[in-house]
């Protein structure tokens, strides 16, 4: 292989197998999002979040009182997808709180199990695929009223430490079944 033909034959693989290398190793992520609240429009870009899910939905918050959030977690259920909801056991008990509903229609739901303690976390995982995290807490009022935010990233390191967290909280509330 000592032709000009062949050199550069060598040279264009080996710039190629570099591009390659380059765009593996960089992937451009399918989820990247960040939003702000109040606005109508993105707790609507949220439930497109949610219904996105065709396996599994993983969420941790510490207090669900939007019933278009609720609505589409109920969708994705009937539609067979896997739903587990960790949520505080206080705010489960509020007013207009939809955790009881969905534990009542077959959804999965385990609480945290001490008042002097809270299940703060505010996060949703889809089909391992993506994660939904912010301050934004899943009631009328976040959305309606409150300065809140939420990011989308599929990043797979930060989508396995979320649910690993998930998972351990998940174990660690194994009393608090919600039925």
């Amino acid at each position: 292989m000592e032709s000009e033909k062949d050199k550069k034959l060598l040279e264009n693989l080996a710039k190629h197998v570099g591009q390659v290398n380059t765009d593996l190793n960089n992937a451009k992520p399918k989820f990247m999002d960040a939003f702000f609240f109040p606005n109508k429009a993105n707790v609507d870009r949220l439930v497109r979040y949610i219904k996105y899910a065709k396996k599994q939905i993983l969420i941790c918050v510490f207090n669900l009182t939007n019933d278009d959030l609720a609505a589409a977690i109920l969708e994705r259920h009937k539609a067979g997808v896997e739903i587990r909801v960790i949520s505080d056991d206080e705010c489960m008990e509020n007013k207009g709180s939809d955790i009881h509903r969905l534990a009542n229609s077959g959804i999965y739901v385990r609480t945290d199990d001490a008042p002097e303690v809270h299940m703060h976390n505010k996060f949703m995982v889809v089909d391992n695929e993506f994660v939904l995290t912010g301050s934004f807490n899943w009631t009328y009022q976040a959305g309606s009223k409150n300065q809140e935010n939420l990011l989308v990233v599929d990043n797979k390191y930060y989508v396995t430490k979320y649910v690993d967290e998930f998972e351990k909280l998940w174990k660690s509330f194994k009393k608090n079944e919600v039925e």
